[in-house]
């Protein structure tokens, strides 16, 4: 058995086939099938069901998941020992939402890249939904997301700063026209949406359910950018984060509305995979992205607990990152 195969086992886990599993790692599927042969035998018992269309994990299959990963990650730990005093290097792959890369992110990339040109960084843009995904799947190192604290038990987070949520409309709004419509259950203005799955889009669901709430025209949008705009255009109201639109309320071309307080906290936060040791590129983004929030706009610095960005009572790790996973 070699470490490989382990590779290749987690790799059919976490893509949900060995023909996906093959195209991820480069292999032909006939080496996938070889390297799973080779465990099989090792283990002495079949690790996947084969009997569906997506291969199911076996007890045995269950059991070799957990110590594969914890395997690999011992491997990769001490393959970082050398890492040290060394300047980062290789892939780093971020994602992020739209509105952290373009209201936060922006100089936090560019001194990024000044400072370790040896890392390739490639960034992708897509729902936090999307983005959680690629990192549970691995197919992105770094997760960069403006949500509700991230709670996933195969996930540990960095937490960066609080933000605040409005609700907005166009200079035409009136300022009470969302509690209006939901003291009437007619919201006449409409509401234009993220996609399914947002957080943004949970939020205010959840807030519409529980005053019943159904607003009669509806649209959604894959684009932040593109609700800012049609909502500057009179098309409807909507959800955004503040620091995605601070001008623009300055300017008086949107309208922050009154609303009922939220139960959610929304935060800036970075994620990635438990159990796969960060790379030395992944880390130096992580301690780079910590510094520059401490100066952004709103953001308090602190120490841990309630002055740092953080949930109140939650410290901050030893290393200095926040956990937020459970």
């Amino acid at each position: 058995m070699e470490t490989r195969h382990l590779t290749t086992f987690l790799a059919i886990v976490e893509r949900g086939g060995f023909t996906e599993a093959a195209r991820r790692l480069g292999y032909s599927q006939s080496t996938v099938s070889a390297h799973i042969q080779a465990l099989e035998e090792a283990v002495g018992a079949p690790l996947f069901d084969r009997k569906g269309r997506r291969p199911g994990l076996t007890e045995e299959g269950s059991r070799l998941r957990a110590l594969a990963e914890e395997m690999l990650a011992l491997e990769a730990r001490i393959g970082a020992l050398g890492e040290r005093g060394r300047e980062p290097s290789g892939a780093l792959r971020i994602g992020a939402a739209e509105s952290v890369t373009v209201a936060r992110l922006g100089d936090v990339l560019a001194l990024y890249r000044q400072s370790f040109p040896s890392v390739s960084l490639s960034l992708t843009n897509a729902s936090c939904a999307q983005i959680v995904e690629g990192v549970l799947k691995g197919e992105t190192d770094l997760a960069a997301l403006i949500m509700p604290l991230v709670r996933h038990p195969d996930l540990e987070v960095a937490i960066l700063s609080r933000e605040a949520m409005v609700f907005v409309g166009s200079a035409r709004t009136e300022r009470d026209a969302l509690l209006r419509g939901l003291a009437t259950g007619n919201l006449e203005e409409g509401f234009l949406f993220t996609e399914q799955g947002c957080s943004y889009r949970i939020t205010v669901e959840s807030l519409f359910r529980r005053q019943g709430l159904v607003p009669g025209r509806v649209m959604a949008f894959s684009s932040v950018e593109a609700i800012k705009r049609c909502v500057q255009s009179d098309m409807g109201l909507s959800f955004l984060p503040r620091l995605y639109i601070e001008e623009e309320l300055r300017e008086g071309t949107l309208r922050e509305l009154e609303a009922p307080p939220l139960e959610e906290v929304f935060l800036i936060q970075l994620a990635w995979r438990k159990k796969r040791p960060l790379s030395a590129a992944a880390r130096a983004f992580i301690d780079l992205a910590r510094e520059r929030a401490l100066r952004w706009d709103g953001n308090v610095p602190g120490k841990g607990g309630e002055g740092d960005g953080a949930p109140p009572g939650r410290p901050s790790s030893p290393d200095g990152n926040r956990r937020g996973a459970a």
